[in-house]
């Protein structure tokens, strides 16, 4: 994760909330503006909306990203001045700020929520398995490496019931483009 420090310290994400067009899953597009090495031409990030808080519908969300390197799952252990990019100065992330945070141990909506009280204005949250129907996880597994553990169908970032007071977007990840985003 050092090693993308530097880089990660420019990135810029780019949300444009489109109307969802009959028969395809995509509504939005995402992508990274900086660094350009980043960015998908055309087609962008393949992500998946959550089915709680509000989507920036007809707008666009164009600001810093931070990766928490933590799951979100405990309010009281959040630390704005770690994660990544490094700061020098251990500040906090500086707002507006979009977070990207580690799928796993709690609910999307307990994640989401932290984020939230946190200062993020949006959420990313990185999938830590690949689809198993996914080409790069296909060549994964071909591999033999046995690190990656796929599943057979999307995660749905669904409401637990408790998500009523979410106010701000979040986007689920693949793990074969969140990973290098890391």
């Amino acid at each position: 994760m050092t090693n993308f420090a530097a880089v990660y310290t420019f990135i810029l994400v780019a949300w444009n909330q489109a109307n969802a067009v009959l028969g395809d899953a995509a509504t939005s597009k995402f992508n990274v503006l900086i660094p350009k090495e980043l960015s998908k031409s055309g087609t962008g990030y393949d992500h998946r909306g959550a089915l709680f808080g509000t989507p920036p519908y007809g707008g666009t969300i164009q600001q810093q990203v931070y990766y928490a390197a933590s799951t979100l799952c405990d309010l009281n252990t959040i630390d704005p001045k770690s994660g990544y990019p490094k700061r020098d100065d251990m500040s906090t992330w500086k707002s507006p700020f979009i977070l990207m945070v580690d799928r796993g141990e709690c609910s999307f909506v307990q994640k989401v929520r932290n984020a939230q009280r946190s200062g993020a204005t949006a959420v990313l949250i990185a999938d830590d398995m690949c689809i198993c129907s996914h080409g790069a996880c296909q060549d994964d597994l071909s591999s033999g490496s046995g690190e990656n553990f796929c599943e057979e169908e999307e995660p749905v970032m669904a409401d637990d019931g408790s998500g009523s007071d979410i106010s701000i977007p979040s986007f689920l990840l693949f793990k074969e483009d969140a990973d290098p985003i890391k």
